[in-house]
């Protein structure tokens, strides 16, 4: 009797244990939206991406296990908004649209202005600033139809911020000013930070710090990311390399190194490495000014080589797309040819209505991939001016970017006449964009007289006759 009573009390509390634990198992939306915020604020607080595409990960797969669409949808944009602060473009590119196919059957503004946000800010990174302009807006229209009206004035805030920072690479300062107005009702730090590097390029070295203040200032009053305290350091470096206090400087320039390197933020630190070899060549130490460049270019390379086939990729999908599409289309004209005749007129019509369908798609699609070439002219197009505007400040990063976008000419010059060296090739560059004598004397700091004979000793290296236009034969070349 005893032992019946005991076993009894053991089967009881067993079942106890197992309801507790299947209990402790069940995902709830509330728990995935709790992760969803703390995946954020482990991201933009703590600047730790990677810990915030493992929690991401998490999210998306307890929300499909309840079937929970907006907690999956909004784990695919976050993931592919932390793929993109890490440079990771092809990755971001790729869940961006699967979040975009989830969203065609699923109604919500606020994923749906996110999701164009994203969109904007991947044409921002390539650089196709007018293609980001369609998408920002697109990301408004969303974001004026959502009814939390607190989410749509951030969200609002944060694209007015993106819209202003593309308008000004597009040197469109009316539309700069209009979206720095708009963005003083909830100002970020990286606002102060463009306006003081906009004083400093005009030499208003007083006002740029007072504008670096501010963001400083906010970064500690409303405890910004990481990336904002980032900004913040990289831009106090600068400004005292225009003061010539180099020391001070590389203090500022090495604490934004070290956290865009724990947030892997490699264009924040392509651009620190710039900075630090510019401190150093203001020291005139040497070493230091060399190592800090080839960092630089380096990193500067291999961020453009994934820039190219990022570019590349809508186009890959493009033919991937048409291939599966072509692969569909022989199994159709199979089963036609061996299907019993009573089935035959079904067949043609099936056949006649799947044509129709797909010559629209084909259409849509190549309207699609002719907006995207335009795009990629238009960024040519952008390469190339910005050539030329790093040509007129003789900067020194200029001959590295007119390598990239005149690699041909480039490497063809050198192939053909190894004789000539790394100064050569920046006036020849500079020839090759269509620089006067008169030009290039004032964008170099030289006198004219120099620059004929720095041409005349050029054209002795190239071995070429007295009776040929130096101008033109680059030119052509």
């Amino acid at each position: 009797m005893t032992f019946i009573i005991f076993f009894k009390k053991l089967l009881f509390l067993f079942f106890v244990i197992n309801i507790i634990f299947i209990q402790a198992q069940k995902i709830t939306v509330k728990e995935i939206d709790t992760l969803q915020m703390k995946a954020s604020k482990v991201r933009w607080n703590m600047g730790d991406y990677k810990k915030a595409l493992m929690l991401q990960k998490e999210i998306i797969i307890k929300s499909k296990k309840i079937n929970y669409k907006k907690g999956e949808i909004r784990g695919y944009l976050e993931f592919s908004q932390t793929c993109y602060g890490m440079n990771m473009l092809k990755q971001c590119y790729y869940f961006l649209n699967i979040a975009k196919k989830l969203l065609k059957n699923f109604d919500d503004n606020s994923l749906k202005s996110h999701l164009y946000l994203i969109y904007g800010m991947y044409n921002y990174k390539l650089q196709g600033h007018t293609q980001a302009l369609i998408n920002f807006n697109k990301s408004l229209y969303f974001a004026s139809r959502i009814e939390d009206k607190k989410l749509a004035e951030r969200r609002k805030q944060n694209v007015y911020d993106w819209k202003r920072s593309s308008f000004e690479f597009l040197n469109q300062m009316d539309s700069v000013y209009s979206y720095e107005r708009k963005c003083m009702v909830s100002p970020k730090p990286m606002l102060f930070i463009t306006i003081a590097n906009r004083h400093l390029e005009k030499g208003r070295v007083d006002s740029a710090e007072y504008f670096i203040d501010m963001a400083n200032n906010l970064v500690k009053s409303v405890n910004a990311p990481m990336e904002g305290k980032c900004n913040v350091l990289k831009a106090y470096g600068r400004l005292y390399i225009v003061r010539k206090q180099y020391e001070k400087s590389l203090q500022y320039l090495f604490e934004a190194l070290k956290i865009s390197k724990k947030m892997h933020l490699k264009n924040r630190e392509r651009e620190v490495y710039k900075l630090i070899y510019e401190a150093y060549r203001g020291q005139n130490n040497i070493e230091k000014e060399n190592e800090y460049l080839f960092k630089y270019s380096s990193l500067n390379d291999s961020l453009n080589e994934i820039e190219k086939k990022v570019i590349n990729l809508p186009i890959e999908d493009f033919f991937k797309e048409e291939a599966h599409n072509l692969k569909e289309r022989k199994k159709k004209l199979y089963y036609f040819i061996v299907f019993i005749i009573p089935l035959s007129m079904l067949l043609v019509f099936v056949l006649k209505r799947n044509s129709k369908n797909r010559k629209e798609k084909t259409k849509s699609i190549l309207n699609e991939k002719e907006q995207e070439l335009n795009f990629l002219k238009q960024k040519v197009d952008e390469n190339r001016q910005y050539v030329l505007y790093l040509a007129t400040k003789n900067d020194p990063t200029f001959i590295i970017k007119f390598k990239d976008v005149y690699s041909d000419f480039y490497e063809k010059m050198l192939s053909e006449y190894p004789q000539l060296n790394i100064n050569d090739m920046k006036f020849i560059a500079l020839i090759k964009l269509l620089f006067s004598n008169k030009e290039i004397a004032t964008y170099t700091n030289v006198s004219i007289r120099t620059v004929e004979s720095k041409k005349y000793r050029i054209r002795k290296k190239l071995n070429l006759d007295a009776n040929i236009d130096f101008n033109e034969w680059i030119i052509n070349k």
